[in-house]
């Protein structure tokens, strides 16, 4: 009872070499006892854990010798938890028809305990079966029945149907009804934290809003998929860790039954004459040289499993440090794209109210054509740079010409300023300072650095740009007229490396934080310095400051 509680413990932690020992010793000890509950106990731990490690051919065995000693037990609560298990093991093992018939089998075995998880597992596992057979109706009928029938149905059996259904829907072009079959499911999944089935809700969601033309949402739901995704990715190369220690394991079996073996013989052998000595020599030097192979496989085994784990730790390192980096591509490429996309929304209500004139309308039209061409170039330039992002984000610094980025961003911001009465004040010296840095880092610094300024002025305002040659350095200076920074949100942002919350603009603009962030981290990647300086109610001043280039 002992070993198979600690078997139980182990298996919870994921240690399944321990678990399996464990279980095995369980096992072994109950060889000539008639305790059969605790038999099947030790015989169902090892079925879950050649379950979680693929091995179904084993597991499925094993599960129908349980099945054979519940029924002697009689115990109908296990049983349907063993057809359970033996229809999974045969489901992954492509026999889909002898799976549904041990999931029947549970069924009916458990048809007088509607309370049971087991029964509604059963049903539900029937339905993905036939789900994947593509006899989506009679799929559906059975996901039905296990949330109308069952008002103490638990949250995994819910999210598990829900996402079934919405993969229903999906099959039906039903988009919002899968819709909204996704948002339950993930919210059951987050309530249990199932990763597994986070993965599929989140995937099926991103799918539906993809169908329906909500493509932010539907992005939203993709990256929110990756990071499921990766977790379950880390699982799996942990499950590979199990595995090696599995072999160790049978490695120890295999050493512990040759030195069974050889203590057995041992005492057949008759001490009292020459040829028994003989032969207890002979069988010590075999045990010896067997125990030194098995031994040399262990220390095999293990490096094996060290050199995995190394692999594993940097395999995982690498994908975080992706997952950020196009966590931050994504975010780079929505904001940067919000502001000009708004510029062209505005244009075209106006139009839409029919109160322009027509030499409102041609003016507007002019503005629109220009709009739209400057966000396609900067939808350009981001697109180009952000593919070549896509292995991890990197800085490559170039000699870069200052004041054209200044100008360019002027440009792209010239709407929004016009919508707001505001005027731009740049008049550089002859002079074109060249700074070392990421002209797309800078493309993107200084474009935030504007639309921050735009969006805190009052409307009449102005904002004035200059440089100044500093020698080694260059500094951009950006300035504004607006209602400047509270002392207490001032310190928090220089403190803080992470997302402040956004304050709305002058006239209830909307924000998201990440502008700053962005400026911050990039002027960093750079090498460069960025400094804050604000009066409430009078404005406030942004410097930036770059190395000369050679």
């Amino acid at each position: 009872m002992i070993s198979n509680q600690l078997g139980a413990i182990h298996y919870i932690k994921g240690d399944y070499a321990t678990s399996l020992r464990e279980y095995s010793r369980a096992y072994q000890l109950l060889e000539n006892e008639t305790d059969l509950y605790q038999k099947v106990f030790a015989l169902n731990g090892r079925g879950l854990i050649y379950l979680s490690q693929h091995e179904y051919e084993q597991a499925a065995a094993i599960f129908q010798n349980c099945i054979d000693l519940n029924h002697q037990l009689k115990d109908s609560m296990a049983l349907g938890a063993n057809y359970l298990n033996k229809g999974i093991a045969l489901s992954e093992m492509g026999n889909k028809q002898e799976a549904m018939l041990e999931l029947e089998k549970g069924i009916q075995i458990t048809q007088n305990y509607p309370e049971l998880p087991a029964r509604w597992m059963n049903l539900n596992r029937q339905a993905q079966i036939k789900l994947e057979l593509g006899q989506i109706d009679e799929a559906k009928i059975l996901f039905e029945k296990v949330l109308n029938e069952n008002p103490k149905l638990i949250t995994w059996e819910k999210t598990f149907s829900h996402t079934g259904l919405g993969l229903i829907a999906l099959e039906k072009n039903q988009n919002l009804e899968a819709l909204e079959q996704g948002k339950k499911a993930l919210d059951y999944a987050k309530e249990i934290n199932a990763f597994w089935d986070k993965e599929r809700a989140s995937r099926l969601l991103s799918e539906a809003y993809e169908r329906i033309g909500q493509y932010r949402e539907a992005l939203e739901f993709a990256r929110l998929n990756k990071t499921y995704a990766d977790s379950l990715y880390s699982q799996d190369k942990n499950s590979e860790i199990s595995y090696l220690q599995l072999r160790l394991t049978e490695a120890d079996n295999a050493t512990l039954a040759q030195a069974k073996q050889i203590s057995d013989q041992r005492a057949q052998i008759s001490t009292r004459t020459v040829v028994g000595l003989s032969l207890i020599l002979a069988l010590l030097t075999v045990a010896l040289l067997l125990y030194r192979r098995r031994l040399k496989e262990k220390e095999n085994l293990n490096a094996q499993l060290l050199a995995k784990q190394k692999e594993i730790l940097l395999q995982n390192e690498k994908l975080d440090r992706l997952n950020n980096d196009k966590i931050k591509l994504f975010s780079i490429l929505s904001h940067d794209l919000r502001m000009p996309i708004n510029a062209i929304q505005q244009i075209l209500e106006l139009q839409s109210m029919n109160l322009l004139s027509p030499e409102e309308k041609a003016k507007t039209d002019e503005i629109l054509l220009r709009q739209v061409q400057q966000t396609d170039q900067m939808i350009d330039q981001l697109l180009r740079w952000s593919h070549s992002q896509m292995e991890g984000i990197t800085t490559e610094r170039v000699a870069v010409d200052l004041i054209e980025l200044v100008r360019k961003s002027i440009v792209q911001n010239d709407f929004l300023a016009k919508k707001k009465e505001i005027q731009f004040d740049f008049s550089p010296a002859d002079f074109h300072p060249k700074v070392l840095a990421d002209p797309t880092h800078v493309q993107i610094i200084i474009q935030n650095c504007l639309q921050n300024a735009i969006k805190f002025s009052n409307s009449g305002g102005k904002i004035r740009i200059s440089i100044q040659d500093l020698g080694n350095h260059v500094s951009l200076f950006i300035q504004d007229e607006g209602i400047g920074i509270p002392k207490s949100k001032l310190a928090e942002i220089q403190e803080n490396q992470a997302l402040v919350n956004s304050s709305e603009g002058t006239q209830k603009e909307k924000g998201t934080g990440l502008g700053l962030l962005l400026i911050k981290q990039f002027m960093g990647m750079n090498e460069g310095k960025f400094r804050l300086d604000s009066e409430f109610g009078k404005g406030t001043k942004v410097t930036l400051t770059f190395e000369t280039a050679a």
